[in-house]
């Protein structure tokens, strides 16, 4: 890792607000943030507030915390998709999480908000994952995977099972640059 380059956990967001990135939108395509994938009624403020008052109603350190901060989880693990998104021609910026490799080139990959996803840190949830299919001949170097990059193209809400997490989402042909440190 470079000193000035994420950190593991560091989120695309956070990353990019610190002054780390800038992009131009592609013509025909419209910037989506990692938030915009969350289905409606899903964002971890709506899940809490579905259990703020049974939360409330059990004391610090009562041994009914537990199981009710795994019934939350639960929920925001297995949230679905944005189906708006589906068909969409987005662009949408993050982290690689390498699949499949031509030597040492990547052509396949889960996009995912925070860097080290799926590989040093527990996965996202699928509705925070993207699988990024390259058009054929097009690759990402392991060196430039090791910052966040932009990826373009149309989106499909679907889901697929990789070894490392499940996508709730995938983008085929994709274009994509690579953020260099500011």
């Amino acid at each position: 890792m470079q000193a000035d380059g994420p950190q593991y956990g560091d989120s695309f967001d956070d990353w990019s607000d610190a002054g780390k990135a800038a992009t131009s939108v592609l013509p025909g395509f419209e910037v989506v943030k990692w938030d915009d994938l969350i289905a409606s009624g899903y964002t971890s403020e709506e899940i809490l507030e579905r259990y703020k008052d049974r939360l409330a109603a059990l004391k610090p350190g009562s041994v009914e915390l537990g199981p009710l901060y795994d019934e939350m989880n639960e929920e925001f693990e297995s949230a679905p998709a944005n189906d708006v998104l589906d068909g969409a021609a987005i662009q949408l910026a993050g982290f690689v999480a390498p699949l499949t490799f031509e030597g040492d080139e990547i052509t396949e990959f889960l996009l995912v908000p925070y860097f080290g996803a799926c590989i040093h840190v527990p996965p996202p949830p699928a509705n925070q994952t993207v699988i990024i299919s390259l058009a054929e001949g097009e690759s990402i170097s392991l060196e430039e995977s090791w910052g966040a990059v932009w990826v373009a193209g149309e989106m499909t809400v679907t889901s697929i099972d990789t070894d490392l997490a499940t996508a709730g989402y995938a983008i085929s042909d994709a274009q994509f640059g690579v953020y260099e440190n500011q």
